[in-house]
């Protein structure tokens, strides 16, 4: 693997020392993808952490919103430093769930999803509000030894929470394969999850917002807006019988 030292600049290899509350060593890192910041995995002499290089300015929001996590008891990576563009955050190794659903198709993964999130929407909330991650898709979490951790908090906000069901299940359904029969059940395994952690019916109320997610995917995806459209407006009267 490459070494990609020189794309942490001077202030990130501050923010590094601060984080680790000592002299620190870089062994190695390299550049993870992401569409909206720049991020590295990064090996030290002391841990092996994350560090974001936050182009949104919501590095001081992402932070906060994983302490509340934690000490909620909700699996996320625990933050170790931010500052106003860097966030630092240990290391969670594991499989991406983009992997575990899209081609290993894992009932497990689907259903811990749905779980992780009825407990992130019934333990967190600010001002008797509920928060909503606002950025649900499977990119975003991984598995390891069974249990879910979810990542890139930046967008935490008060809102719906079926809209974060909605947007995860149109990244399931909306990955490819597209719109297969085992693609359908794995959305509602998750959907299952949510309800069996959380006790609130969500699969009929999803659908609008999983369509209105599907259309949104289909902006970025021109080559397929077609079918995108055909399973939003189908998922408007109901689900498909084909699932």
């Amino acid at each position: 693997m490459p070494s990609d030292h020189t794309s942490i600049d001077s202030l990130g290899i501050d923010v590094l020392k601060k984080a680790l509350n000592q002299r620190v060593v870089i062994t190695r890192s390299r550049i993870v993808p992401s569409n909206r910041n720049r991020v590295w995995f990064v090996e030290t002499d002391v841990r092996p952490v994350v560090m974001k290089r936050s182009f949104t300015g919501r590095s001081p929001v992402e932070f906060e919103t994983m302490l509340l996590a934690k000490k909620a008891g909700i699996d996320v990576p625990y933050p170790l430093f931010m500052d106003k563009h860097y966030l630092v955050t240990e290391f969670i190794a594991g499989e991406s769930c983009d992997l575990l659903i899209n081609h290993m198709f894992s009932h497990d993964a689907a259903g811990g999803l749905g779980r992780w999130f009825a407990a992130f929407h019934e333990r967190l909330e600010s001002f008797g509000r509920p928060l909503v991650m606002a950025d649900a898709t499977l990119q975003n979490f991984i598995m390891q030894d069974d249990r879910i951790y979810g990542f890139d908090l930046e967008d935490a906000s008060h809102g719906e929470p079926l809209d974060d069901l909605g947007q995860m299940a149109a990244s399931i359904l909306g990955s490819e394969p597209f719109f297969t029969p085992i693609k359908f059940d794995l959305c509602f395994t998750m959907l299952e999850g949510y309800e069996d952690e959380s006790g609130l019916e969500s699969l009929e109320s999803v659908r609008p917002y999983v369509a209105k997610h599907l259309r949104n995917s289909a902006r970025s995806k021109p080559l397929f807006r077609r079918p995108f459209e055909k399973v939003a407006q189908t998922l408007e009267r109901g689900w498909p019988s084909l699932a």
